[in-house]
């Protein structure tokens, strides 16, 4: 059976981060070669509302491990909501893919078996999507530390203050061909400034409204000149904004800390190693879910 192509766009991700994942007690002093090291599963699986439900399953492998070898032989069963739905059919090289197509405000689970080893079992619960009321685009909202201009988007969405809620919002570049992240910089917002780190993740925990308007600053990667003065070149975006569960907001915070701790700045490296966040019981991984709302294209011009 061919894979369509939003499944193995997720699986990808999924593979990226199941190779993070193995590298998940590497920070601790090798004292002897035959250290012991005791393998366990790992399950690793990003749940987008609307899409089939895939996941990776592997074993966490030595440091000096040169592969990572997907587990075929595993039993996938998935719940949703804590009735069983299906057992997960396998597509080669520890890829497991569900007929369910995941729904919002369904709590899922799935719990893994493989020989040898505890049932690994972990859940996560599909928010429901926001909604966006209002986008303004800035083309000069500032200038960098090299003079160089740089936009941004203000925008307002729909929140719960009652809830504990999360987001994630994302402004999508189209270059050429190419899609890719916008870069922020020079955070002003207050709510993303009370997260602390550079991010567009963030709670609803200083949000007191039914709506908040956020401004978010971003970078386009090229610029121009004219008149002797420098300004960022802008592109078609579409804005997308994510309901997260917990579990994804936590990971998304400590995954940035565990990068800068691996690839610190030169001369600003604290020399501390963050482990990556995980929310499998008897294994390792990540089991996060979301659902989206995007907005058109936007043709942004000065």
């Amino acid at each position: 059976m061919k894979l369509p192509k939003k499944v193995i766009r997720c699986l990808t991700i999924g593979l990226f981060i199941s190779m993070s994942f193995s590298f998940f007690s590497c920070r601790k002093l090798v004292e002897t070669e035959n250290q012991s090291f005791s393998p366990a599963p790992v399950i690793n699986s990003i749940i987008k509302a609307g899409e089939p439900i895939s996941v990776h399953v592997s074993i966490a492998s030595k440091f000096d491990a040169l592969e990572i070898k997907g587990v075929d032989n595993a039993v996938v069963n998935l719940f949703a909501d804590d009735q069983f739905i299906e057992q997960l059919a396998t597509f080669g090289d520890g890829v497991f893919v569900s007929e369910t197509t995941a729904e919002q405000k369904i709590k899922y689970e799935i719990k893994v078996s493989i020989p040898g080893f505890s049932e690994a079992v972990c859940k996560a619960k599909i928010p429901a999507t926001t909604s966006i009321t209002e986008i303004e685009h800035i083309s000069v909202a500032g200038k960098d530390t090299e003079g160089v201009t740089y936009p941004a988007i203000k925008f307002t969405f729909h929140s719960i203050p009652s809830e504990e809620q999360y987001f994630e919002a994302r402004i999508r570049l189209f270059q050429y061909e190419s899609e890719y992240n916008a870069e922020i910089i020079n955070i002003v917002d207050p709510v993303l400034l009370n997260e602390g780190l550079p991010l567009t993740v963030f709670s609803n925990d200083l949000i007191q409204d039914t709506s908040y308007t956020m401004t978010i600053n971003y970078i386009t990667g090229s610029s121009s000149s004219s008149g002797g003065s420098y300004y960022s070149n802008l592109y078609p975006f579409m804005l997308e904004i994510r309901s997260v569960s917990k579990d994804y907001y936590l990971f998304a915070r400590q995954k940035y800390l565990y990068d800068t701790g691996r690839f610190p700045e030169f001369g600003l490296s604290t020399n501390t190693a963050f482990p990556l966040y995980s929310n499998v019981e008897n294994g390792y991984g990540i089991f996060i879910g979301y659902s989206a709302v995007v907005s058109d294209t936007i043709y942004p011009h000065y």
